[in-house]
């Protein structure tokens, strides 16, 4: 795996870390919040801190999210065109998919890998974890 892949999971990770962060602020206990920031400690300190501008919060999360996706985006393309491109199909609905419609076909394949590790995933492991 080169650096090209590497890059690719660290943002695969940040964009899953970013989207899960997002909805477990949304979908915490906002009485269990309150009463971990009446502890001390670092928790508290963090905690405080979030929960003062959430608006804020919430946009440094979309914030993150797209860069990771956009760098997740420029790397698999590069990646998925030089596979098509090293692709010879003897098969003619396969040639077409990878000669005509490379796009498209790029797009479908990022597209899946983006919304099942970084999208569904995440979202559905914080909301059960949100606390």
């Amino acid at each position: 795996m080169g650096t090209a892949g590497i890059i690719i999971i660290l943002s695969l990770v940040l964009s899953a870390f970013f989207s899960g962060m997002e909805i477990a602020f949304i979908s915490a206990n906002k009485i269990h919040i309150e009463i971990e920031k009446k502890q001390a400690g670092f928790l508290a300190m963090v905690l405080t801190r979030l929960t003062k501008k959430p608006s804020k919060f919430i946009a440094t999360m979309l914030i993150g999210n797209n860069i990771a996706l956009v760098i997740y985006g420029l790397f698999m393309g590069e990646i998925l065109m030089n596979w098509f491109t090293g692709m010879t199909a003897e098969n003619a609905i396969l040639k077409i998919l990878i000669t005509d419609f490379s796009l498209l076909t790029q797009t479908l394949i990022s597209t899946f890998i983006i919304l099942i590790t970084a999208e569904f995933l995440p979202k559905v492991m914080f909301q059960i974890y949100a606390n």
